[in-house]
């Protein structure tokens, strides 16, 4: 059975739902918080800042963040494919971050178990985060106890894409088309996904493909908070 990570979840500030956007103000978490969960934020490969334009100097709102406070907010979806708002990511890392000890160990469990699905375009890079290359809004897994057991909020960043098989057979076309009148259609002209049963489904059915940045971080880094 998984242990539980250090300390309340602090994983309620990183996905917030509904209205409630307007009422909390997401900050980065502070050292010691990442250090007791698994992660050296002084192996980031990227970390958010006061001077960021995203970002500005405030009071810290509890012993768990530092003062960082995040400006970027962005829409998506949660698992049940209801609208939820989340910050700029505060950090992106590499496997060095982990912890060499118990905490990292669980650190990277949960952090392959939890995954943020961003859409590329079809005639994009597969593997690319950038907003430019996004046929539509993310997806984040937020079942299995994501605000008690992700107190961090660790994502492995997942690429779904769909096969020849979804664009090229009746079978798929299909498919496809029930979900377009579900959800309407993105950018590639092609059906929006918005319930993490969907992509379920659809891999099931071999129209769609999950891609992931290798863990050594070859293809670029595989994980963000």
């Amino acid at each position: 059975m998984r242990k539980r990570l250090y300390g309340l979840s602090a994983a309620v500030a990183v996905l917030i739902t509904g209205q409630a956007a307007r009422a909390q103000v997401p900050f980065d978490f502070s050292n010691r918080f990442y250090l007791e969960n698994g992660l050296d934020p002084s192996k980031f490969n990227t970390r958010i800042h006061p001077d960021d334009a995203n970002a500005k100097s405030a009071p810290s709102p509890d012993k768990f963040h530092n003062r960082t406070q995040i400006l970027e907010i962005n829409g998506g979806f949660d698992a049940a494919g209801q609208l939820l708002y989340y910050p700029a990511p505060p950090a992106n890392f590499f496997e060095e971050a982990f912890t060499d000890n118990a905490a990292g160990e669980l650190a990277r469990e949960v952090a392959n178990e939890f995954r943020a699905f961003l859409f590329p375009r079809r005639d994009g890079d597969p593997l690319s985060p950038a907003l430019p290359n996004r046929r539509h809004d993310n997806i984040f897994d937020t079942s299995s106890g994501y605000l008690t057991d992700n107190p961090l909020g660790l994502w492995r960043i997942t690429f779904p894409r769909y096969t020849d098989a979804a664009l090229n057979t009746p079978e798929g076309q299909a498919k496809l088309e029930e979900i377009r009148a579900l959800n309407g259609t993105d950018l590639d002209g092609t059906p929006i996904i918005k319930r993490l049963s969907e992509i379920k489904e659809l891999e099931a059915l071999g129209y769609l493909e999950l891609l992931q940045r290798k863990e050594d971080g070859s293809e670029g880094f595989p994980w963000v908070v």
